[in-house]
């Protein structure tokens, strides 16, 4: 059995906070600090709810570092799992062969945000975007960019299932799971009414097709390597 950390908000100091009301991000009233949460105060303490401005806006003025390894998750700033060595050796791995086999039809994005809406900006191992005049030089890609997403999970799989359901709902054609624990490859494939018609596990000496490399046959040791 396998034990899943469960996801940590962001927590701020005392200075950050202050900081935070100085940008204009917290109203005059009705919030508070408690022990380092940025909270609500509607009859009952509730979690600060961001928007992707607030998180931009919170880099450019240092409170965020531009490296820190957060994301955006139904409008609370979520500290993400550390990487271990299976998980950068697996980003790697993704990054040569996606690159190698999408290239020039797809751009290739390797841990970098998807803006979503105001309130999801999720940060995936992988994406396949769209190929756009200028690389996205100009504009932050969206989810109508994405072709294929890849989280890779080692001790974040229960939250890598439940991003299937903003995928699906925001019609990413393709999300793979490389789950280093099984270990195995969760295709989904095929969104409808905000859910993956399709979903299936493939384990070594499996392959499936992908619609976003255009059919083009994956193992799973393209994805995980070898046994």
């Amino acid at each position: 059995m396998h034990t899943f950390l469960k996801p940590d908000r962001r927590r701020f100091t005392s200075d950050e906070y202050e900081r935070l009301g100085e940008l204009g991000l917290l109203p005059e009233s009705g919030v508070e600090l408690l022990n380092g949460e940025v909270l609500e105060k509607t009859g009952w303490p509730t979690p600060r709810r961001w928007t992707y401005e607030d998180m931009v806006r919170m880099v450019e003025a240092g409170v965020l570092d531009e490296d820190e390894r957060v994301e955006l998750v139904d409008g609370e700033i979520i500290c993400m799992t550390p990487i271990g060595h299976r998980h950068l050796y697996t980003v790697d791995r993704l990054t040569r062969y996606l690159g190698r086999v999408a290239d020039p039809r797809a751009v290739l994005r390797v841990q970098g945000s998807l803006r979503f809406h105001s309130g999801e900006g999720p940060h995936p191992d992988a994406v396949l975007l769209r190929p756009h005049e200028d690389d996205y030089r100009s504009r932050q890609a969206g989810p109508w960019d994405a072709m294929l997403v890849v989280e890779v999970a080692d001790t974040s799989l229960a939250r890598d299932l439940e991003k299937a359901t903003l995928y699906a709902r925001s019609a990413i054609p393709e999300y793979w799971i490389a789950d280093l624990n099984e270990p195995r490859v969760i295709v989904h494939q095929k969104p409808v009414g905000g859910e993956y018609t399709e979903v299936r596990d493939y384990r070594h000496g499996e392959s499936f097709r992908s619609s976003a490399l255009e059919g083009h046959p994956v193992t799973v040791e393209d994805v995980l390597g070898p046994l």
